[in-house]
Order: C-alpha cells, then sequence, then structure tokens
C-alpha cells in the first residue's frame, strides 16, 4: 500500500504480490544477507523484476547483465545496509508491470532528470516499515531522492511514510522540460508518518521550543532561522523538499500530513506553475497542504506557490504541538516580476489551527502559526460579493477561520507585492480579488504587514464569537515603499469589523500605530448589523486614519450610525450599532451657536501650546480617554498628514457630560497641546475606558442589555470598555485652513 494519505484514499501496487512471492523464494533458497552500502546501476529502461536466481547483485530476470528500476528496488529491499540507485544510459522508464515495489530500505537516488511515466500505475512509496534483520527497522527512513522526472502515475508521484527523507531536484507532475503538465493523479509529494516520537510531554516541548531562534521581522535572517530551526529539530528527523517544480497533479503539490511528522522544510520549489515559476500548471487541489496535527514545519523561503485550483497553502493542521512557520514566499505571483496573472484559485493562504493546550503536550508558544515575513500574497481569484461589502467573506489574501487560534501575520505585503514592469505604479491589477486578511476567529494578531490594492476590505474581522485581534504597525491602503502614491487603497474599507469585539488597532504605544490611507470607503469601519449582543470593545489608538474616499469630514471611522455618514450628536441607545454606539466628541469652534460650545473660542495656539475646547455627550458615571490629532486639511478625506498630539482622561457626571473637575467646567473641558501649525486642523475621538475590562458581557439578559442603562448612572458589571469613538468635526487651528504637505506622512 502507499504509505502517504492520498486524498482519503490509499493506491495498492499490482507488483507487490510479484515482489513478495520473490522475496519469499529467495529466503526459502538461503539467499544470504549481505552487509555494507551498494550501488545499483540501472543501464536499461524496460520495468522488468529481479532474477530470482541471482542472489548477488541487480539483474533483471533472464539477463544478469542489466538492472532495471524495478530489480534495484526489490533486491535493495533484501539487502541490508543503505544503498545508491543511478541511471546509466538511460532516460525513461515506463512502469507496466504494476506499480513499482515499496521501497524499504533507504535508498539514495541519482535520477539526472531520468523520466518515470507511472502509465497509470502507483510510481515511488517510500514507508518507514522494513525488515528489522536486515537492520532496516525503520524502513527507507533517510532516503534522498534527487533529479527524477515522475508522472502519469496512480496516485501520489511520491509518497513517503517516514522521516528524514531528502527531496531535491525533482520535476513532479511535469516532462523533463519543466513546462508541460504529465500529472500524477493524486499528490505530488505526500509525506506522513506512522511512527508515534517517543516524547512529545509538555516538558520535552518546552524544552525545545526554548532553542528556537529569534523570529525574524524581515526576509535578512530568514535563511539563518531556517538553518537553526533545522539544527534544533534535529531529534525530530527533519525532512527536506526544496528546488523541485511540483505542478500538475490531481491533488495537492506537497501534503503534509501526521502528528507523528514535524520538521519538514519546503523551500525554493516551484508548486502550481511551469519550471521559470511565470506560467501557470496548476495542482488540482492545494500547493501545500498541512494537515493531522503536523507540527513545526516550515514553508519557505522561496517557493513560488501560485496556480494552483484550491489555496496556495491550507494549513488546516488543526492543534499542534508547536508552531509552523510560512516565511519569504511568493503566493499568489510569478518568480519574475512578469506581468502575468497566475494567482491560485481561492485563498493565497487558509488557516484552521490552534495550539494544543492539554495538559499532556501542551504548547509552550501558544502560537500555532507564523505567516511571515517576507511573504508576497497577491492576486489570489477567491473573490467576495463586492456588490455587498457588509456582507460575508470567504476568500482573502490570508484567511483565518474554523477553530484557529494563535495565528501571528507578521511584515508580509499582502494585495500589493510589486509593479510588474511596463505596468502603471498606480496598478491595482495584482491585489487579491477578495480581502486581503480575513479573521473569523479569537486570538489572533496581524503585525507590521502592508495590505493595500486588495478587491474588497483591507483587513477584515468578522463573526459575534470573534474577539481578542490585535493589529498593529500595518500600512493599509498604501505602501512605505512608495509613499506618495495614494491610488493603491483597497477597494471598500482598509479595515473592516464586522460584529467582532475587543480587536485593537493601535496601541498606547505610538510605535504601533497603523496608517490607514486612502482606501475606496471608510479607513475603519464598524458594522453591527442586528442586536446589541456583539461588536463591542473595539479600541483605535493613536492610529494615522486619513485620505480615505469618503466624502465627509471626520468619517475615516464609522461606526455605522448614520452608516457611511459623519455621526450627528445623538444619545447612546442599545440599538443595532457597534462599539455601544459610543457618542462622538465635537470641538468648539468659536462661532457655535448653540448648545455647551456656545461662547468658547476655537482652537488656537497660546504661548508654547495649542488650547481648544471640547465637549461630550455620552454616558456616566464614567473614565474617558479623549485623544487629539492634528491634519493638514479640512477634511480627514483630503488629508496627506495625521500626527497623534495627546490625550486628556475626564470622568463624565450621571448625565453623561463631563464632571466639573480640573479643566473640565459646565459640561465642556480644555486641553492643552504642543503647538500645531496655523492652518492645520485638529480632530479629537473619545473612547470609554471603565471599567477596565474588554470582555463582552456574553449570553443571557445582560447581553441583551445596554452597558449603561439610559443616562441614570447604573453600569452593569458585565459592561465593556475601549468602544472608541468616530472621530470628531474637523477644525482649523486660528490663522486659516490650508494644505501644505507636499507629501504622504506615515
Amino acid at each position: 500500500m502507499q504509505s502517504a494519505h492520498v486524498r482519503g484514499k490509499r493506491f495498492s501496487s499490482g507488483a507487490r504480490r510479484l515482489g513478495a512471492l520473490w522475496l519469499a523464494g529467495a529466503m526459502l533458497a538461503g539467499l544470504s544477507v549481505q552487509a555494507g552500502a551498494e550501488i545499483y546501476n540501472v543501464n536499461v529502461s524496460n520495468d522488468a523484476v529481479q532474477d530470482p536466481a541471482t542472489t548477488t547483485k541487480c539483474a533483471t530476470q533472464g539477463d544478469t547483465t542489466k538492472c532495471s528500476l524495478r530489480a534495484a528496488i526489490m533486491f535493495g529491499n533484501t539487502r541490508s545496509g543503505s544503498h545508491t540507485i543511478n541511471f546509466v544510459g538511460v532516460t525513461s522508464i515506463t512502469v507496466i508491470n504494476g506499480g513499482l515495489p515499496q521501497l524499504r530500505a533507504p535508498y539514495t537516488i541519482n535520477g539526472n532528470k531520468v523520466t518515470i511515466n507511472g502509465n497509470g500505475r502507483s510510481c515511488l512509496d517510500l514507508t518507514d516499515s522494513g525488515t528489522a534483520a536486515l537492520g532496516h527497522a525503520d524502513g527507507a527512513t533517510g532516503s534522498k531522492i534527487f533529479n527524477l522526472v515522475i508522472g502519469n502515475c496512480n496516485g501520489n508521484g511520491i509518497s513517503a511514510n517516514g522521516h528524514d527523507y531528502t527531496f531535491t531536484g525533482n520535476y513532479i507532475g511535469v516532462n523533463v522540460t519543466g513546462a508541460v503538465a504529465l500529472p500524477n493523479s493524486g499528490d505530488g509529494i505526500s509525506v506522513s508518518s506512522s511512527r508515534v516520537y517517543p516524547d512529545t510531554s509538555t516538558g520535552f516541548l518546552s524544552n525545545l521550543y526554548a532553542q528556537f531562534p529569534v523570529q525574524p521581522v524581515d526576509a535578512s535572517t530568514i535563511n539563518a532561522f531556517q538553518s537553526q530551526l533545522a539544527t534544533t529539530l534535529a531529534s525530530l528527523q527533519p525532512v527536506q523538499i526544496s528546488g523541485n517544480v511540483i505542478s500538475g497533479n490531481g491533488g495537492d503539490g506537497i501534503e503534509v500530513f501526521s502528528q507523528n511528522l514535524a520538521g519538514v522544510f519546503i523551500s525554493g520549489n516551484m508548486i502550481g506553475t511551469d519550471l521559470t515559476g511565470n506560467i501557470a500548471i496548476a495542482n488540482g487541489g492545494n500547493g501545500v497542504n498541512l494537515v493531522g496535527s503536523t507540527f513545526g514545519n516550515m514553508i519557505g523561503p522561496g517557493n513560488v506557490i501560485s496556480g494552483n485550483n484550491g489555496n496556495g497553502i491550507n494549513a488546516v493542521a488543526g492543534s499542534v504541538f508547536l508552531p509552523n512557520f510560512i516565511m519569504g514566499n511568493r503566493i499568489g505571483l510569478s518568480a519574475a516580476n512578469q506581468a502575468v496573472h497566475i494567482g491560485n484559485t481561492l485563498s493565497g493562504i487558509y488557516v484552521d489551527s490552534k495550539p494544543d493546550t492539554s495538559a499532556a503536550s501542551f504548547n509552550p508558544s501558544s502560537t500555532s502559526l507564523v505567516i511571515g515575513p517576507a511573504n508576497l500574497i497577491s492576486d489570489n481569484k477567491g473573490a467576495n460579493n463586492n456588490a455587498f461589502p457588509d456582507v460575508g467573506a470567504d476568500y482573502g489574501g490570508v484567511m483565518i477561520t474554523g477553530a484557529s487560534n494563535g495565528v501571528k501575520v507578521i511584515y508580509n505585503t499582502i494585495g500589493l507585492a510589486e509593479f510588474p514592469t511596463g505596468t502603471a505604479i498606480n496598478s491595482a491589477a495584482f491585489g487579491n480579488k477578495g480581502d486581503g486578511i480575513i479573521v473569523t476567529t479569537t486570538g489572533n494578531s496581524i503585525t507590521g504587514n502592508t495590505v493595500a490594492a486588495n478587491a474588497r476590505h483591507g483587513i477584515t474581522i468578522r463573526g459575534s464569537s470573534t474577539n481578542s485581534t490585535s493589529i498593529l504597525k500595518n500600512f493599509v491602503g498604501i505602501s512605505p515603499k512608495f509613499a506618495n502614491v495614494t491610488t493603491l487603497g483597497n477597494g471598500v474599507d482598509g479595515i473592516h469589523i464586522e460584529t467582532a469585539a475587543s480587536t485593537a488597532v493601535g496601541s498606547a504605544n505610538s510605535a504601533d500605530r497603523n496608517v490607514i490611507v486612502a482606501n475606496k470607503r471608510n479607513g475603519i469601519k464598524l458594522y453591527n448589523g442586528g442586536g446589541d449582543t456583539s461588536g463591542w470593545a473595539n479600541l483605535f489608538q493613536r492610529n494615522r486614519v486619513y485620505g480615505n474616499a469618503r466624502t465627509l469630514a471626520g468619517v475615516d471611522i464609522d461606526l455605522e450610525h448614520n452608516a457611511n455618514a459623519t455621526d450627528a450628536d445623538h444619545s447612546e441607545f442599545p440599538a443595532n450599532y457597534a462599539n455601544r454606539d459610543q457618542n462622538t466628541p465635537r470641538i468648539c469652534t468659536g462661532t457655535d451657536v448653540s448648545g455647551l460650545c456656545v461662547g468658547a473660542a476655537g482652537p488656537a495656539n497660546v504661548t508654547a501650546n495649542t488650547t481648544l475646547r471640547w465637549i461630550l455627550a455620552s454616558h456616566g458615571p464614567a473614565t474617558f480617554r479623549m485623544e487629539f490629532y492634528s491634519i493638514n486639511a479640512a477634511a480627514t478625506t483630503a488629508a496627506t498628514s495625521m500626527v497623534f498630539l495627546g490625550e486628556q482622561t475626564i470622568t463624565t457626571d450621571a448625565t453623561g457630560k463631563p464632571a466639573n473637575s480640573g479643566l473640565c467646567s459646565a459640561g465642556r473641558c480644555t486641553v492643552n497641546l504642543p503647538p500645531v501649525s496655523a492652518g492645520r486642523s485638529v480632530v479629537m475621538t473619545a473612547t470609554d475606558v471603565t471599567p477596565l475590562t474588554n470582555v463582552p458581557s456574553g449570553s443571557g439578559w445582560q447581553g441583551q442589555l445596554k452597558c449603561f442603562l439610559g443616562n441614570n448612572g447604573i453600569i452593569l458589571s458585565a459592561c465593556t470598555a475601549n468602544n472608541t469613538s468616530e472621530y470628531s468635526n474637523v477644525v482649523a487651528v486660528i490663522g486659516g485652513d490650508v494644505i501644505f504637505a507636499n507629501s504622504i506622512d506615515l
């Protein structure tokens, strides 16, 4: 049987019975066991079996001067030691006598670009079960296959059960030119293991993880990380898959399957393309498929994973003992910056994985998958319904879903990798056709990415059970490489949060700010959609959000009351609005004719500070953090810069107005900020920070009630905090409003 998992099926070898009869006959004839490594020179292209009468060398039946590939495998399986198979004067072999025998001893096969045409029969099948008396208790473990062309096989091109394999320089699913499909019906390479690791205890995993190399944050240290990780995982007998062309197969390009298999290193391969990496030769399934709780694997660097009919990478490993890594790959793009479309049919990377939390084998990293750094994930074809951008999302550059937890997406370019030669710098043609990143599960982080030019939203956080997502240090709708180009925005919102809770966009550390610019609708959009049971505690702190397309002052953050418009002052009530419908503060303009701003001066420079007055109608008693920013325009949509000026903490009374204290009096507050040049404008936000928790209230009657019951001062113990408002009105610092910046401020 083929040793590796194949789409839920196993393919039998018609020659296995023949091989078993040969082995039994040879043993009964008193075949002596020879010690040491042996070299078999395959010098005939036929598929003849080993001559059972010849017990001293590889010899085809009826012609002891010839050695076929089948005979070499049959003979080597009965000999102790490791063996080498070379090809002399042979360019192709067509399998006709049933599938090739299993490899049950360690082999090094030097293919020299010899074609193995499976002719509809099974091909190379390596197993970790052999003959202990021959020293092959671990079967083919440790085998190496170099430079073969493997196609037209029934099932996988290579099936490998076990550890310590090396597959390098092979063409699997394409012919010897690397340009024409020669499909195998299953996967290109499928690796698994049936032998349980002797120790996967929490203590062992903790000790192993403590030796992991430092996580890279850019491409310059990925190779060193890969080398050090392989050394750290040496006791798990890693598998190396490098420099292959794996395309045109009926199943996945590469499948890694089993909790008993760790440390598979996949680098420098063309998966789903031709030899050049510029023409799609699709695998029927995913480019790379991680399943069955396999752990400690690294995909990258240097893979081109494009053109596949499924996802580029299908990382559905489930519960894992240690994290898997995806670094330094081109996913959906060509290899040589060509203006060709060879994206994967669905998502670039699809994830359903979480850390193992069992007491016996607890994942010490609390991380299931690290995507990044330096992946270029663009031009993947899975499209969402862009005509209804506030509903659903199934495909993206990166899709994190299922039961995923502990997934980190760090320092990648998603949607806009580069500008192919001859392509205008404002082209969005190579963005992902759905969203850039989609998250529908809890406890994941998105850090340091450039997410631009995707057809729909840049980043989508979706689902009423989705919470605790961290979004830090990202460029959304703009690239730092092209800082003055504002035509690279995502097709709808920069960040779209749909019924999710406890999303942290930015933090109290200004270095964590996100730059969210030039998106075609809102910079940040919250959409609740129904009921007041979700969509709470979404924090926006110290970000730069400006120049997005919705042509209304301040609407770069939209809480959908009113949808896609600047919210007027309103009372807060438990309707279908996100972030508890946190009311927007208002900056006094100096010309107000009603309300608490009457008689108050507008923003002005006073001595070394810029002083402004503001009001808030919210709930209370409660504590709020007010954040202040300057922009260089009369509206955030027209701005080309935004600067965080500072923050002010205030409390409200039972009426929801700022309480008399410090710089607040009669419901109006004053704040002194660093100097703002005359002609620039100021905006502000309000964030509820009472009580100090961002845990949603959950189910039951409390979950159906507003956090604050009207304005009567009653605070439910299950209330949420960190509900940030929309931006306030935009008011110029006295001296007039002029746009004077010549470049985008990142």
